[in-house]
């Protein structure tokens, strides 16, 4: 797992570099400095949509690992500011029962280049077990995630970002990463992506409708 993290920290510190040396770029940045435009500022990306998602994890916290589906709406203002909220739901596989975690938050993001867009985001989530588990235990904590988001030729979509849960209780998750590939095209978008913990892995699938 050491491995795994340093690779995906590498990545994301990497990924930024990778854009500023791109050489298609410079004959842009020398026009800008000739006569400032505003097309520096506009992302490339839309952070309005609605995703569905299936998730499979495993948490070292409750020793099994649980699966289920997945919904997140979001919804970006002019100014790179947008709102999101979530819902999941993963049954375990040996315990007996479920959890339900649900979240709202509030991102910024904004374009690097032609092809790369950084965020950042504050969550508050919520996490209840069913009654089976615990006693139907809640665990709420908050979340800051950052990110970038990057086109890899004409369609190809690499994300990837770190964040901590801070106050969580059901398994500590201090720091983490996340890294996703997939196709990006326009109105519709297909991932697949990983994430990292000292709690376990998570792996999720999930179709984006960019409405705007």
């Amino acid at each position: 797992m050491r491995m795994i993290r340093v690779l995906l920290t590498s990545l994301l510190v990497l990924a930024p570099l990778a854009a500023h040396a791109n050489p298609q770029y410079q004959p842009m940045q020398e026009q800008s400095m000739q006569a400032p435009q505003a097309q520096s500022s506009q992302d490339v990306f839309s952070y309005s949509y609605l995703q569905v998602s299936r998730l499979s994890e495993h948490s070292d916290f409750f020793n099994d690992r649980s699966a289920g589906n997945g919904l997140k709406f979001a919804y970006g203002f002019a100014g790179g500011v947008y709102l999101f909220g979530q819902w999941n739901q993963l049954d375990f596989a040996t315990l007996p029962g479920h959890q339900v975690v649900t979240g709202v938050g509030i991102g910024a993001h904004q374009a690097y280049s032609q092809t790369t867009s950084f965020f950042i985001s504050l969550e508050y989530l919520h996490d209840r077990l069913s009654s089976g588990i615990l006693n139907g235990a809640m665990d709420k904590y908050w979340r800051v995630d950052y990110g970038f988001r990057r086109h890899i030729g004409s369609i190809v979509e690499l994300d990837g970002s770190i964040f901590t849960d801070r106050n969580a209780n059901f398994g500590a998750r201090p720091f983490g990463e996340h890294l996703g590939i997939g196709f990006n095209m326009t109105r519709f978008g297909i991932m697949l992506a990983g994430e990292h913990t000292a709690d376990g892995n998570r792996i999720e699938a999930y179709l984006n409708w960019y409405y705007k």
